[in-house]
């Protein structure tokens, strides 16, 4: 046995993870012969990119986490508005189609397709969460009942950055938007997701025969987020790996950027009544 440690940034983790989602069978199975509807995201656009080769078009993630506070990304404020949930890509036996009616979509799922949706929190026993922040719930106020009703094989990838102490579902009652008075960005509720968890830990157990360790986390100087991996194996799987952590590191540098929407262009209500840098940001531009 042969040991390596590998420092993942969260850039290098979405790049793993998403290489490992694509190696699952029962989405190459759904992409190649069913459906696959992927919500948008900063992990997802990843995923899209395993899957069809290159980077989609048009905003990449929805709500985001940003130095600024919980926000939402540029691009997608108006759609938002007019649909209620954020964009997404769907894929019919491998190709894309242009639609904006989600309901729709999911309405054809069965539990033969996959659904993907990036989470905001994993707690120590494997629970993810996501966070809401439209009033209706959004993507997954509309996706939840379709997926769990019909069993729509439900792929959750989540950064072990965005782990979190105590109960996500002990969190989710604390949390709401109309619950908070104050924010350092968007007031938010938080969700309790179940279906398959694919962590960094999962990705590389899916792509070699090695065993892996969170063994720390955290970082400065551009390794903010990050987490230090400890991954066992025989020689040649332990190789297969730090092969792939040199590839990622060229594919981060290729990764297209997506920022926050500006607070002047959002206007979201519950931002303007309880941020407390909204009237700031407006003024600044930010």
């Amino acid at each position: 046995m042969v040991r390596a440690l590998l420092n993942f940034t969260p850039a290098l983790s979405k790049g793993l993870i998403a290489k490992g989602v694509a190696a699952l069978p029962q989405v190459r199975k759904a992409f190649e012969k069913g459906k696959v509807v992927i919500s948008t995201g900063s992990t997802t656009s990843h995923i899209y990119r395993e899957l069809l080769g290159k980077w989609p078009d048009g905003p990449l993630a929805c709500g985001m986490v940003t130095g600024k506070g919980l926000c939402v990304g540029s691009g997608m404020t108006d759609f938002l508005g007019a649909h209620g949930h954020a964009k997404y890509w769907y894929f019919e036996k491998g190709t894309p189609v242009q639609t904006e009616d989600l309901d729709e979509v999911l309405a054809g799922c069965t539990a033969q397709d996959v659904f993907m949706k990036g989470a905001n929190a994993l707690d120590a026993m494997g629970q993810a969460g996501v966070l809401l922040g439209m009033e209706n719930g959004g993507t997954m106020g509309k996706a939840m009942g379709h997926v769990m009703a019909k069993g729509i094989h439900f792929v959750i990838p989540v950064g072990l950055e965005k782990t979190v102490i105590g109960s996500v579902a002990d969190d989710a009652v604390e949390m709401g938007i109309h619950r908070l008075d104050y924010c350092s960005g968007m007031p938010v509720g938080l969700m309790p997701l179940s279906g398959e968890v694919i962590t960094e830990m999962e990705a590389m157990e899916q792509l070699a025969h090695v065993e892996v360790f969170h063994v720390a986390g955290g970082g400065v100087a551009g390794g903010e987020g990050s987490v230090a991996l400890l991954i066992k194996g025989e020689k040649d799987q332990v190789e297969k790996i730090v092969d792939l952590y040199t590839l990622l590191k060229k594919e981060a540098e290729e990764a297209p950027a997506g920022g926050p929407a500006l607070c002047a262009d959002h206007k979201w209500q519950h931002c303007a009544t309880k941020n407390i840098y909204y009237a700031r940001n407006v003024k600044e531009g930010k």
